[in-house]
């Protein structure tokens, strides 16, 4: 279904945008639907300048705008609310400035991670991040949703990662925040505020980021346990040594089997690092566990299942201690499920998930003083389930009202105070 009835004003915008957009910039519009939307009209610019003037002509007639890249996240937040025009940001895909020996690098937001990683590989430097579901992830879309993988709390987040962006507001105006050099101070913070905002107070066009060194040698080795809290204590064991870990993570039976490994609780350890490094972690490894080398394929499998949009994906926050009675919960509820020890999370994945069944993980993680995130789930159960808990709806409010009035980038993804 298209975003709601013809009214005059929406087809006078639709005709503004024709006219002020290069014709060869307008896709088909049937191609861009999300759940049950399809928008009026699609635009995939490739200069920043034609988004800027997008935005402007749909906010002057109250068009909402949906910006969108890979599409790999397209079920995060609440249901969209409306849907006139589709913005198609892999134009611009650039590779602006790369300073090698600063370890810095400039790319607009609509390259795939994947390719920025193949460049930076050349120079034996990469972004450490590992979002779900790929690296088919665009960096406005690493960004927009900050969604982090097994690598979280042992690697900087993306958030961290960020030097300065530059964004499109609502207004057409090009914004930037912060610089393209690590001391550089120059400007507000706000590329930390756009950052998981799921695009509502702006469309990022390019990002500076902090890259590192490739690892000269990674290793997988998992352990198996008797129970998930036994595979839990091992977990915390392998966190305190100091090691060098890139991924620590406990898997219930099910997703254990799932990559290949015997169905019991298991810990399974990536290890990131000089050679030297990596053989000293594995030696100390062995002092509290009897690990064998794991399956490295493990790891792409659970980020993909961790990205999946067709089915229900839950993010269940916890201390390090509750992991185990979370990990049981969230098995008991149905789910496959694995923990990622040093982010403080569980990580649910079930093909279908009744809505009180959620609510009642939700509960069970506020108990243990975590909290709960629905990632995917169908529509109905996200407008049955508020996507990000409670949150603070009059903050949200206050912030659109600063950076986006008239609510035109995708509307609904927020819940508000004092708005339906």
């Amino acid at each position: 279904m298209t975003a709601g009835p013809d009214r005059p004003d929406a087809t006078a915008g639709l005709a503004a945008l024709r006219r002020t957009l290069p014709a060869d910039t307008e896709r088909a519009a049937h191609a861009y639907a999300i759940e049950d939307l399809e928008p009026r009209i699609a635009f995939a610019p490739d200069d920043r300048a034609e988004v800027a003037v997008l935005l402007r002509t749909a906010a002057e007639h109250a068009l909402t705008v949906v910006p969108q890249a890979s599409r790999t996240a397209l079920a995060l937040g609440a249901p969209l609310e409306a849907y006139d025009v589709a913005l198609d940001l892999r134009g611009l895909h650039r590779t602006m400035e790369y300073v090698p020996d600063d370890l810095t690098v400039t790319v607009e937001a609509g390259k795939p991670l994947r390719d920025l990683q193949q460049e930076l590989a050349e120079h034996g430097q990469y972004l450490s991040v590992d979002p779900p579901p790929d690296d088919q992830v665009s960096v406005g879309g690493l960004l927009a949703t900050a969604r982090g993988g097994a690598w979280r709390g042992h690697l900087p987040s993306a958030r961290d990662l960020v030097l300065g962006i530059e964004v499109a507001q609502p207004s057409g105006a090009l914004v930037k925040s912060g610089g393209r050099v690590v001391k550089n101070v120059t400007g507000y913070d706000l590329h930390r505020l756009h950052t998981g905002a799921l695009g509502a107070f702006g469309v990022i066009l390019d990002a500076t980021f902090k890259v590192a060194p490739l690892p000269v040698a990674t290793r997988t080795l998992a352990a198996a346990a008797t129970s998930i809290s036994e595979a839990a204590s091992v977990a915390r064991r392998a966190w305190d040594a100091s090691l060098s870990t890139r991924a620590i993570t406990i898997l219930a039976p099910e997703p254990a089997g799932h990559v290949g490994l015997p169905s019991a609780p298991t810990v399974l350890v990536e290890l990131a690092g000089s050679e030297a490094a990596v053989d000293r972690s594995t030696r100390d490894l062995a002092a509290f566990a009897s690990w064998s080398d794991g399956p490295a394929q493990g790891w792409a499998y659970l980020r993909r299942l961790h990205g999946d949009q067709a089915g229900t994906v839950l993010r269940i926050g916890a201390p390090p201690s509750s992991i185990a009675t979370m990990l049981e919960a969230a098995r008991a509820a149905g789910a496959l499920a694995w923990g990622h020890l040093a982010a403080g999370c569980v990580i649910a994945y079930a093909d279908g998930m009744e809505a009180h069944a959620i609510t009642a993980l939700r509960q069970a993680a506020e108990r243990a003083r975590g909290y709960l995130q629905v990632e995917a789930a169908p529509v109905p159960i996200r407008r049955q389930v508020a996507p990000g808990g409670p949150g603070d709806p009059a903050l949200v409010a206050a912030l659109r009202d600063q950076f986006d009035p008239s609510r035109i980038l995708n509307r609904g993804r927020w819940p508000e105070e004092g708005r339906p």
